[in-house]
């Protein structure tokens, strides 16, 4: 169970909430529990939604919202994560830095491996989004894994560094039997 009620009342008598002081009471246990809950239901609100405008719609519609979205948020999110996390530069060490601060990576289990100077590997080991689309069966993990990530990730980079460039180097569906769910190369050219 996280925390404890705070229960402040003003002048008026009416309860006042202080998120703030909410977090502070919490042990160093609740906030990375508080944290990785988060990080699932933000995972969770992007299924749902990109969901109801597939079933509401249809999947191509769906897609292009999820791209809107990304295009939006990304670039949104990298300018909040590297002040915050005071990383510097615009190099393959800066974005592997703030990838594991970004809520999307936080439900993954991934490897960072260097290819030289210019290459940055991403090696995804599990996938709580790809276990979900191979549940459901219907396919999606082409779309979702080979068109919206790759989306994603490029907008990820190119918000870090605009010369910045990613290719899939292995994508589901998994044949090959490397227990691995997916690999990327960043780059960034000079």
């Amino acid at each position: 169970m996280l925390g404890s009620e705070v229960d402040v009342k003003d002048e008026k008598g009416d309860h006042l909430v202080d998120f703030t002081t909410q977090l502070e009471e919490l042990s160093k246990a609740e906030l990375i529990e508080l944290v990785q809950l988060y990080s699932k239901l933000f995972l969770a609100v992007d299924g749902f939604w990109y969901l109801a405008i597939n079933a509401i719609v249809d999947e191509d519609t769906a897609t292009a919202c999820d791209f809107w979205v990304w295009e939006k948020y990304t670039p949104y999110e990298m300018k909040r994560l590297l002040p915050l996390r005071n990383i510097k530069g615009n190099d393959l060490e800066a974005f592997a830095a703030v990838l594991g601060f970004s809520p999307w990576f936080t439900n993954l289990k991934y490897r960072l491996t260097r290819e030289g100077e210019n290459r940055l590997n991403f090696t995804v080991l599990e996938c709580p989004t790809l276990r979900a689309l191979i549940r459901e069966g219907a396919g999606r993990e082409n779309t979702i894994c080979h068109k919206v990530d790759l989306h994603l990730f490029q907008i990820m980079i190119q918000s870090l560094n605009p010369k910045g460039k990613v290719i899939p180097i292995k994508l589901p569906p998994d044949t090959s039997g490397d227990n691995i769910c997916c690999r990327w190369q960043f780059s960034i050219e000079e």
